[in-house]
């Protein structure tokens, strides 16, 4: 793959990170929780919630997107619409 393509893909999907992050934020300000509550109720580290947030990981894993959706009582369609 050439060096410029695998830089857009990665370009890509930072930017999908952010808006993950920016709309997981969102969500949970909405339902009136704390980072702390959220990543409790999730089973999920603070840490990597804090990380998701802000767009630091450009990949979460599947399980711990589906266990914030459901702490948050949405589907995974329902996090990723951007409204």
């Amino acid at each position: 793959m050439p060096a410029g393509r695998a830089k857009r893909e990665e370009s890509r999907f930072r930017e999908e990170a952010k808006r993950l992050g920016t709309r997981l934020r969102s969500l949970r300000d909405e339902h009136g929780m704390t980072q702390e509550q959220l990543a409790a109720l999730a089973q999920v580290a603070v840490s990597t919630l804090r990380k998701i947030e802000r767009g630091h990981v450009i990949e979460p894993g599947y399980f711990t997107v589906l266990s914030l959706a459901t702490a948050l009582g949405i589907s995974l369609e329902e996090l990723r619409d951007q409204g």
